[in-house]
């Protein structure tokens, strides 16, 4: 994503997790204006749909904060959307890519029996001899 009218330059990536755990659906990495560079941002599904989470530390208390943030409303909107817009780029390509490695592990499987039992013929025969 590059500059818009109104904000500064972002650069974003999504990585959609194939299959989540939990909550967190994705990370995200984002460069701001060429200078900074944020990594460990989460995409996160609620109730209330996805949103973007800022990396987190957990201080002696038990509570979690967040390492480093946007500070205007407009800045964070922005990088929320970029970064939302980035996911939703990255899953509509991921469902060819998850079917072909599927189909690639199916076929990997289908092969494997044939190979282990030509390998224990292999063994049996050579005793014989």
């Amino acid at each position: 994503m590059g500059n818009t009218d109104t904000g500064i330059k972002l650069d974003v990536r999504a990585y959609p997790i194939a299959e989540p755990k939990g909550n967190v659906v994705a990370f995200a990495s984002a460069t701001i204006a060429d200078i900074f560079a944020v990594n460990n941002i989460r995409v996160v599904n609620s109730d209330k749909g996805l949103f973007v989470a800022m990396p987190q530390v957990k201080d002696k208390e038990g509570t979690y904060r967040d390492i480093c943030f946007p500070v205007t409303a407009e800045l964070r909107k922005q990088l929320s959307d970029a970064i939302l817009g980035a996911y939703a780029a990255e899953r509509e390509q991921a469902p060819a890519a998850k079917e072909s490695t599927a189909q690639k592990l199916r076929e990997g499987a289908k092969a494997q029996p044939a190979k282990t039992g030509e390998k224990s013929a292999h063994k049996k025969s050579g005793p014989e001899l």
